[in-house]
Formats: C-alpha cells, structure tokens, sequence
C-alpha cells in the first residue's frame, strides 16, 4: 500500500471477512436490546402472515397493516441474550483480575478509558462484547489534557476493514457515530470514518467525514512514536484480527424462534376468542333487514323474523397443543445455549502461549472468554508501558478461572487434618490456599494466622477473667478423711 499522503483507500470499504458477519452482529446488537427493538424492525424479524401481505400489510395498506401491527404486538420477545449476557458477565466478574502493572502506569487502574472506566470497568465491557458479538476492539490513543495514554474500544460492528497481513498488522479502519448539534437546536448523527495505520515505519492516524479526510496525524507520547499499530483485536476464542464465533449467536437464534412462535400461537388464542355471529334467514337490503349494525353482548337485542337463526361459530383450536410443545422446546433450547457456555469451566487451564496464537476449542467457553481477555488487556497494557517507557515485562493480568459454586464439605476437611496428623506432607499454608481456593475463606494465611493469634489472646483473656469473677468453694472431704490443713498441722 502507498504511505503517507500518497494513500487513496476509500474509508468507507470493508473487508469481505466483516461483510460475511455484518449480518450477525446486526442480528445480536438488536437481539441484546430488547423486544422494543425487535417489533421495531417489522418484518425484519417477524414475517405477515399470506393474508396480511394479501392485504396491503407490506405497502402500509389497510386492513393489512393494522392487522400486522397486532400479530407483532401480541407476540412476546423473550430476552434471553440480554439475561444471559448479563448472568454471564456476573460469573466472569465474580473475582477481580489480579493485575500488575508498573509504577509508571498503576493511575491507570482508575482511569483507564476515555470514558474514564477503571480497568474492572473496561474488563467488563469487554466480557460483555465478547459474549454478545465474541469480538471487541482497544486502540491506545493519547491526549494533551492526560497524563497517560488510554484505551478507547471499538464494537465489533464499528471494525469494519482491517489488512494483518503475515500477521502484521498494516492497518485498521472503524467508524464512529457522534450526535452534532444543528444551528436549530435539532441532533444530527455523523459517521466518522477513522483509519489507523503504519507510514513510512511509523504509525499514523486520520478520519473521514462526509467524503472530506482530515490531515494525518503521527500520535506521540512525549515525543515517543509507534512503530506498530497499537490495536488489539479481542475475540471471544483468540486475538486475531479475522472475526471469530459469537457464543450467544445460538441465542439470539432460538429467541427470534420463539417470537415467532409466540406470535403465531398468540394470533390463533385471539381468533379462538372471537367469535363469530351468524344471522341466517335474513338477507342484506331485504325488508327483514333494517340496516343498523347487530349489537351482541350483555343488554343488546337481537329481533329476528321467524324463520330466521343466529348462532356463534369460532375454530376448533386444532394443533394449539402442538405450538406450545414447539414453543416449550424453543425455551428449553435457548435455555441450552445458555448452559453451554458453563461447560468445561473446571478444565485444566490453557497455556497463553497457545492462546496467542489460536484456540482448538470449536466453542467458546467462560475459561477461555476469560484466558483470551485477560491476554488480550494484558496485551494492550504491554504496548502502553512500552510507549510511556516503562518496563512491559512487569505487566501481567491474571484473570479468574473457578467459576464453580462448589463449596468444600466439612468431612473433606476433617480428613485433610486427619491426614495431616497422621504423616501426610501438606503444610497449614497449603490447607489455607486449597481452602481459599473453595471459597471457604478469602483473607491471606498471613492474615489468617495473626487473627487466631489474636482470637487466642483475646479467649485467655475472658478465662481468666471469668475464674477471677467466679466464687471459690472448698472441695467436699469424706468424713473420718483429714484435709490438707490437718495434714500440714500434723
């Protein structure tokens, strides 16, 4: 590619990998937020019915529109990706990282993000981008008005061309939508097209908006350049650059099933509910037909010659019972797709050597969403300490991989300190860290020891004050027995 200002890439491209997903992560940003989006996109998600269509629904004609609205209405999304990204990102976040850093970044943990997230906070917007759309983006970029560098993150709709050629990063391009405001008060919402990318050895920056590029721009960081280009790329499997498996993909799937389940069973319940009157014997404009429409209900009168008959007619309700089992198996199978995530939690851990590269793994799990995120941040965190010049060896993010509730049983216990009395080489320390492990404690065995120190003193304490308070009572002699006092005397 041309360098420098030489470059004519159109910003606006976007690579064919981003293109056969496109779809997806469109699918899942409105699956995540909801029912209101959902019914929102019409016929995206829910199709008419033939009649409907048969009755101008599609051209925003009546009857047909009006009897489209209410089929959506009625149906139900359930919010299955949004409760299990959410239940999820709990479970991922139950402990903290332990992350170390180098001095000459450790305000970074309170301000990590342009937004001015802490690093938990940042940990979790990526857990949640990663079981949404297993793909999220950090740039580190720098400003005058802070002291450090931050991170500023990308969705995975908004990495839209990229080239990692011989795994190499040459560039990345996303987009941005900001709200501008109009002379008339009004809001309008702007792409801006920022591509990042290396120039001449040294990476550079520019954007695109409405057609017109701004000058390139060369970051620095107290005079530091980059001669790499300082995104990390973080799937829910990997850090490649190329888009990686969606976990909730399945979710989202089954939930858009069971809306249209729902909507189909729903529109048979309301046709079972209305009925249908039936006049026979009485014929439109004859003289027996007085032209006023028929009231049925509660206080209404129906007048019919002789001859004539009314009657009630509705559906039978015939395969209402099939639907619901269709539909119970829909939420059985989201339900699923949920729990798939909990598989192999307690697994032996990759290394992260092989997660630099690629993980086996055909499905994402919550270990390795773990493993790959914690990499991916410690990643990014090693470029920062770089360009500030700090030492990068003395970053390390260590993430949480025990994510079982398990708790350890008294017995186990008592055996572990039965065997330990009985010759098995296992230290208090080690008794500690297994029980710390279990949760069944969650201070340090230093910590541990100082309190039953502690406690001890305080228990001697409260004994000895309880004998002194405590009356003194001469012990019963058995007659014809002499008492020490008779003995000393003798």
């Amino acid at each position: 590619m041309a360098s420098g200002t030489e470059r004519t890439m159109s910003l606006d491209s976007t690579h064919p990998e981003y293109d056969a997903v496109s779809a997806d992560f469109t699918q899942m940003k409105d699956t995540f937020a909801g029912e209101r989006v959902i019914k929102e996109k019409g016929i995206t998600y829910l199709r008419a019915t033939s009649s409907m269509v048969a009755d101008g629904a599609l051209s925003n004609r009546q009857p047909g529109l009006e009897a489209y609205q209410a089929y959506r209405d009625r149906a139900i999304f359930p919010e299955v990706v949004y409760n299990a990204a959410s239940a999820m990102a709990g479970v991922l976040g139950k402990t903290q990282y332990a992350i170390e850093l180098p001095k000459e970044l450790e305000s970074i943990r309170e301000n990590a993000t342009n937004e001015g997230e802490t690093l938990s906070q940042l940990i979790r917007r990526i857990h949640v981008a990663q079981l949404v759309f297993g793909r999220i983006g950090l740039l580190m970029d720098s400003s005058v008005d802070r002291e450090l560098p931050f991170f500023v993150s990308y969705s995975a709709q908004s990495i839209t061309n990229w080239d990692d050629e011989n795994d190499y990063l040459n560039f990345v391009v996303a987009s941005e939508m900001t709200n501008v405001a109009q002379p008339d008060f009004s809001w309008t919402e702007v792409e801006t097209y920022r591509a990042m990318y290396m120039a001449n050895g040294i990476y550079a920056t520019r954007t695109e908006t409405d057609g017109f590029e701004s000058e390139e721009i060369v970051p620095t960081f107290r005079g530091r350049t980059l001669n790499t280009v300082p995104f990390t790329f973080i799937n829910a499997n990997d850090l490649e650059a190329a888009p990686g498996i969606i976990p909730l993909l399945g979710s989202a799937n089954a939930a858009l099933s069971i809306y249209a389940g729902e909507a189909d069973l729903r529109q048979s319940l309301h046709l079972l509910g209305q009925e249908t009157l039936v006049i026979t014997g009485v014929s439109p404009g004859s003289e027996m037909d007085d032209g006023q429409p028929t009231r049925v209900g509660a206080g209404a009168i129906i007048e019919l010659p002789e001859g004539a008959s009314a009657q009630f007619i509705g559906l039978q309700g015939v395969g209402l019972s099939e639907q619901r089992q269709v539909l119970a198996e829909d939420y059985r199978r989201a339900a699923a797709e949920g729990a798939r995530l909990l598989e192999n939690t307690n697994s032996q851990a990759e290394s992260g050597a092989a997660l630099n590269i690629r993980l086996a793994a055909k499905t994402a799990t919550l270990r390795s969403i773990a493993r790959v995120s914690a990499l991916g941040l410690e990643t990014a965190l090693k470029q920062m300490a770089e360009w500030v010049g700090a030492d990068a060896s003395a970053v390390k993010v260590t993430p949480n991989t025990d994510f079982s509730e398990e708790r350890v049983p008294g017995q186990d216990v008592l055996n572990i300190m039965q065997a330990k009395q009985a010759g098995l080489p296992m230290s208090f320390s080690s008794i500690h860290a297994y029980l710390d492990k279990h949760d069944v404690t969650n201070i340090s065995f230093e910590d541990e020891v100082a309190q039953i120190a502690a406690e001890t003193e305080i228990l001697e304490t409260i004994t000895a004050a309880s004998k002194a308070l405590t009356p003194q009572t001469a012990a019963p002699t058995t007659p014809g027995t002499p008492d020490d006092t008779t003995l000393e005397q003798s």
